[in-house]
């Protein structure tokens, strides 16, 4: 009750100050922007951090913000995996690789998401690049461990890359050229409609080396027309991701979000004419023989997520999503010719064809409602419906003037579906002694049983600035690779889900930590 003066601040912008009543059983809701202004004074004063300390439950969860991953050491250019890499119980099989395995696990076992939205396959040239383009993340929140209920699906570590939310002020962009691609990034305001307004981000990169190798015309050989064969480079890769906030009202937010990457590998070589001739017999030959490579392999997501503030209590919180992985490797190789004896003429031709992939397409529907109404106690909970299909397939045909020959000796279809409901409650016993319990129940297609995983975390202020942590929590999976898991070089994954006849594999995760602020 009485007078009080809200302070908000925030490096690179000005100090915010209002003067507030408050009167019993009065909520109070207040919407700032803050603006730009260049830090005049020696003194910063920070809370964020120290906030982030005292609310969090998590023994093993860190947040990296973009300045944190631009000023870690990068391989080439800044990327996430590569600033996780350096954390403790985070390792990699090789300095070429970005697949993550966190204190044990391997990389299908970890969740990668994209604004809440699974990414199967969160890397570029074999894993030498995230899939992740740094000019437009926000933050990235990874969980090495003891991760909440909302979370599940996966027993190793979570990573949920976040979005830039985009300028609401004014229309911004970048652009920037490393040694292997070009990134650019626009941001800006939606025109206010009706009480309506918001903000939108589009970033894009493409690396560039296939266009550098062609444009300096290297010649390698001479054609069999006489012309030059030039040097060039097959592959190159390439991402865009938008994410656009809309405010229907003051208690209605929509944000879209979208990220579309492929990595292409496109290679041939040129077509090659032989000729025979032989004077005594009058024999001529002409032959001529082509080979193609096209594999393109990649992930395409959208999502549209609603919030809603029921009361200043309670929010509600729908998601719903589409993630799409894809792999198709094209082999063609072709050998035809004509011969003429004499008066005899005939003709022959040899084809084949090779075709393998892979798709996985995951559609999830997730609603989530967290409530403060109750003096201490923070509740969540909600559902979560996931269906993935995969297939996964090969064939081959081969062809002659009088034969086709046509097999199909892979192919497997499957579909499944995860429905997961999920409780937690984080109870601030005292100021010092927090204590969090939650469950996830699960029901995979597959199976007959139901599967409960129980979580639960403590925390103990043991001075201002020092905090004990304990967390306890059962994990089950769905979804595994057919992957080596000690492979080098990760250029793609083979999901499927886990069979009828075998069991959900589980992990126990119990930690013990100190953190100090």
């Amino acid at each position: 009750l009485g007078s009080y003066e809200i302070n908000a601040s925030m490096i690179g912008y000005g100090i915010y100050k209002e003067q507030i009543m408050l009167f019993e059983g009065e909520t109070v809701r207040l919407d700032i922007r803050l603006k730009e202004e260049a830090i005049q004074t020696s003194e910063i004063l920070v809370t964020a951090e120290r906030q982030k300390f005292e609310r969090s439950m998590e023994s093993s969860q860190i947040s990296l913000n973009l300045r944190e991953i631009n000023s870690a050491p990068a391989f080439v250019e800044p990327d996430v995996f590569r600033t996780l890499q350096m954390l403790p119980g985070v390792q990699t099989t090789s300095d070429y690789s970005s697949a993550l395995y966190v204190r044990g696990s391997t990389p299908d076992q970890n969740l990668i998401m994209l604004d809440g939205i699974a990414i199967y396959n969160p890397y570029h040239l074999g894993g030498i690049f995230s899939t992740f383009n740094t000019d437009a993340i926000k933050e990235a929140d990874f969980h090495a461990g003891g991760f909440p209920a909302r979370y599940g699906g996966r027993m190793g570590a979570i990573l949920n890359v976040i979005n830039r939310e985009g300028n609401t002020q004014k229309i911004k962009g970048a652009a920037n050229i490393s040694l292997i691609s070009t990134k650019v990034l626009l941001e800006g305001p939606i025109p206010k409609w009706k009480g309506m307004k918001g903000s939108w981000m589009v970033s894009g990169r493409r690396t560039y080396f296939d266009k550098v190798v062609g444009a300096l015309k290297i010649p390698i050989g001479t054609k069999s027309d006489g012309t030059n064969s030039y040097l060039s480079f097959p592959y190159y890769f390439y991402d865009y991701q938008m994410k656009v906030n809309v405010d229907l009202s003051q208690d209605h937010r929509l944000t879209y979000s979208r990220f579309y990457g492929d990595d292409i590998l496109d290679f041939s070589f040129p077509s090659q004419t032989y000729e025979i001739y032989d004077i005594i017999s009058d024999y001529y030959e002409e032959s001529k023989e082509s080979f193609s490579i096209n594999w393109p392999w990649g992930n395409h997501t959208n999502s549209l997520t609603w919030r809603w503030l029921i009361s200043p209590q309670l929010v509600a919180r729908t998601f719903v999503a589409n993630s799409r992985y894809r792999l198709h490797f094209d082999m063609d190789f072709i050998y035809e010719g004509n011969w003429s004896m004499g008066n005899e003429t005939g003709s022959y031709m040899d084809r084949f064809t090779f075709d393998f992939y892979d798709v996985v397409d995951d559609k999830t529907l997730e609603t989530e409602l967290s409530w403060h109404g109750l003096n201490n106690h923070q509740l969540m909970g909600g559902l979560q419906v996931k269906q993935v299909d995969y297939d996964l397939g090969m064939e081959f045909e081969y062809e002659n003037l009088d034969t086709i020959i046509y097999a199909k000796p892979l192919e497997m279809k499957d579909q499944t579906v995860e429905t997961s409901i999920f409780l937690q409650d984080k109870w601030d016993i005292t100021p010092k002694l927090a204590v969090q319990v939650g469950a996830r129940v699960m029901d995979y297609s597959l199976h007959d049983d139901l599967y409960l995983d129980p979580r639960f975390g403590l925390k103990y202020l043991l001075q201002q600035d020092l905090s004990l942590k304990f967390t306890l929590g059962r994990y089950h999976q769905f979804l595994t690779i057919a992957n080596p898991e000690d492979e080098t070089l990760r250029i793609i994954d083979f999901w499927l889900g886990i069979p009828a006849d075998r069991a959900a594999p589980w992990a126990d995760h119990a930690i013990l930590g100190v953190e100090y602020l």
